[in-house]
């Protein structure tokens, strides 16, 4: 008993060791950031990144070692979000119009005809996990939702895999049916295949696979702007020009969503990759716009400061620290933009605490600012939240272009607040009542484009005959078989695009 205690005793001094390393590595990053303006001052953070990684390789060890003596590790648990502030929603109310020209809000409009061509982006394997996805739950709400001519959607498979062949040929010898253009590349697997699989990895190789190819991104389209989709993201209301663009720069939605452990987490291999502080938490939206050559320009940074022209080689020291850490390409990437490219985007970011207290983790010439904390929305969430938002979509999309659907009658006073619904953690933007009626206003902008949009005669509405469309190649296709919506029995079935009634 007594070996024990020394042995977890020694564990827990191990923990703390590693943690105070940690905090002084973090506080080298930060203090030679404060007035980094070039790659080269970054780059030179190298020496100090690989002393960290040698501290942590050391610890690993050591609980390898206690592990093979029979010592469990104690672990710590992920700390609980705030729970007043969880899950919150505002309460619906018919859209308000006469707020419209709030000047909280920006008036920036990008014609539909002058907006850059934009590829909707997937990446997936033809797992019949990926293929329900991908047709069930992606297809179904871009046939809703999505603009034809705001661009394809792009579609990557693993150029090793006959079966992502056949679903790629498929797809492309069925695309008359789908409406969408769809574009199918293939990548291959990296050189080193221990890219993907090494010991103690966090995630599978095949989800670390996804996690690499999402820094390749700009490899697979021809267009200037990528639209970053996870394959069981599903959009919920018509994507407009205002939804994308402020003037001709993209918007972006970041949150403070440090108290999440494996937003932490991310927070450790994002310094590590870029050798300054993770902004936000910007795996809380989609789809997820961002101008395709920062993809390349964020590469192209991480190659130079770790002084290779291999990303294999880069990309194993961020993830491969024998820290167990996980990693998110998007607040990689989006975190560079914020450093580097930052005139380029319109920025929203939700902070928990007060901008002076969470601008203490940001270097001098990268803090925010309070315009920087305006409220914004999402047109896309993970189906797991998606209850009745694509059912409210479709409903008010109609009422606002003059219509209205059989089974649509209890939305027509309500204005779509679940747009803000940004899922897990605590969220703050809709809180009280002069954010409130900020967020009501931003959705009567929104559906105000909804209403333009269809009314230039540009696209068409919402048609439900696709839907049936998609199911049937789900199961031609990909041997598939979607469940049925929750809402198909008061709304769609049965309903075909001409029984619109008129109001």
């Amino acid at each position: 008993m007594a070996k024990r205690k020394q042995l977890i005793l020694a564990f827990l001094l191990s923990g703390t060791i590693a943690s105070v390393l940690y905090t002084a590595f973090h506080m080298s990053y930060t203090n030679s950031t404060q007035n980094t303006s070039s790659l080269d001052n970054v780059a030179t953070q190298i020496s100090t990144h690989n002393a960290v990684t040698k501290a942590q390789s050391k610890s690993t060890q050591w609980v390898k070692t206690q592990k093979k003596n029979k010592v469990p590790p104690t672990r710590k648990s992920t700390p609980k979000v705030r729970p007043k502030l969880r899950g919150y929603v505002m309460p619906e109310s018919p859209l308000q119009f006469s707020d419209i020209e709030d000047n909280f809000i920006s008036q920036n409009e990008l014609a539909f005809e002058k907006m850059p061509n934009i590829s909707l982006f997937a990446r997936m394997p033809a797992t019949t996990k990926y293929k329900k996805r991908y047709f069930c739950i992606l297809l179904r709400s871009i046939s809703l939702f999505w603009a034809v001519d705001f661009g394809p959607l792009v579609l990557v498979l693993d150029d090793e895999s006959k079966e992502d062949h056949k679903l790629g040929d498929k797809l492309l010898k069925n695309q008359q049916l789908i409406p969408i253009n769809i574009k199918i590349k293939y990548e291959k697997l990296p050189k080193d295949k221990s890219v993907l699989s090494f010991a103690g990895s966090p995630k599978s190789p095949n989800y670390n696979r996804q996690l690499w190819s999402s820094f390749f991104n700009d490899l697979y389209v021809d267009t200037k702007i990528i639209a970053w989709m996870d394959t069981d993201s599903t959009l919920i209301t018509p994507v407009t020009t205002f939804d994308i663009f402020d003037g001709k720069k993209i918007r972006v939605i970041g949150q403070d969503k440090f108290s999440i452990g494996w937003v932490r987490s991310w927070g450790i291999t994002t310094e590590l990759a870029l050798g300054l502080p993770q902004v936000a938490d910007f795996m809380v939206y989609f789809p997820v716009f961002i101008w395709t050559d920062t993809y390349r320009n964020c590469r192209e940074f991480i190659l130079k400061r770790f002084k290779t022209t291999n990303f294999e080689t880069a990309f194993k020291q961020i993830y491969h620290t024998g820290h167990a850490n996980f990693i998110s390409p998007v607040s990689v990437v989006l975190s560079y933009a914020w450093y580097f490219e930052r005139d380029r985007y319109d920025w929203h970011f939700e902070l928990l605490d007060d901008l002076k207290t969470y601008n203490k983790r940001l270097p001098e010439k990268y803090k925010l600012t309070e315009e920087y904390t305006r409220p914004f929305y999402l047109t896309a969430l993970h189906a797991t939240y998606d209850g009745n938002y694509m059912k409210q979509g479709y409903c008010l999309t109609y009422q606002v272009t003059g219509d209205r659907v059989k089974g649509c009658n209890k939305f027509e006073n309500t204005s779509h607040t679940p747009l803000f619904d940004f899922g897990y953690g605590p969220y703050t933007y809709c809180l009280g009542k002069e954010k409130e009626r900020i967020c009501k206003t931003l959705l009567a902008k929104h559906y105000t484009f909804v209403a333009k949009h269809y009314a230039s005669g540009k696209r068409k509405r919402p048609n439900i005959a696709h839907l049936k469309t998609i199911e049937s190649l789900a199961q031609k296709i990909g041997n598939v078989t979607c469940s049925e919506m929750k809402y198909t029995a008061d709304i769609f079935k049965g309903v075909q695009q001409g029984s619109i009634l008129s109001s």
